[in-house]
């Protein structure tokens, strides 16, 4: 299953340019190499990013031992001369490589999830977290949040968003979804404050 989509991706590498993970999941789809895992959307889009997450661990230690350096960053993903290699023995790719890790439940797959869109975000400079009362009622109206807000149901909605605009799905691009990440740290702020 895996040796199609190590060399799809090797090919897409091969031209020099960067991906992302959503780009190379959403590429994987098209060419029908990354199908449906399962029926529940949740697991589905976990496998999918296992799969594609194992198969990039997989091809790393591979080119290394051609002299070639695939660099893993979700944000990042290219081809680069050994030189430039780091460590590749992380907690991640022994994560990504251990397929006991592949059945997971969909409360893990949410803590997973809002670890690393929050790491993710806090990577980018963030806007002032305080909230005008006017933004605050667009915000909740928005996300369908009624107030006074709690850090429990603003969790909640997030990862019913998340997945809805999650770029792997193949049908929106990462600016709506960081635009949700955003939002959802100026909430998460705006608890913190009040």
């Amino acid at each position: 299953m895996l040796r199609p989509i190590l060399d799809e991706i090797f090919s897409l590498l091969s031209n020099g340019e960067h991906y992302k993970v959503h780009t190379l999941a959403a590429h994987l789809q098209a060419v029908e190499l990354l199908k449906q895992l399962d029926d529940d959307p949740s697991q589905d889009l976990f496998k999918r990013n296992f799969v594609l997450m194992n198969s990039l661990y997989t091809l790393q230690s591979e080119l290394i031992e051609d002299d070639i350096y695939l660099h893993i960053d979700s944000m990042d993903i290219y081809l680069a001369d050994k030189g430039q290699a780091p460590e590749l023995n992380t907690p991640l790719s022994t994560y990504y490589l251990d397929w006991q890790n592949y059945q997971i439940d969909n409360e893990e797959i949410a803590a997973l999830l809002d670890s690393f869109w929050q790491r993710y975000a806090q990577s980018f400079h963030h806007p002032q977290n305080t909230l005008s009362k006017a933004n605050l009622d667009e915000l909740c109206l928005h996300w369908q949040l009624t107030q006074p807000l709690e850090e429990k149901t603003i969790r909640r909605r997030w990862r019913q968003l998340a997945i809805q605009y999650h770029p792997d799905k193949g049908n929106h691009d990462d600016t709506r979804f960081k635009q949700l990440q955003n939002e959802y740290q100026q909430l998460l702020g705006h608890i913190k404050l009040n």
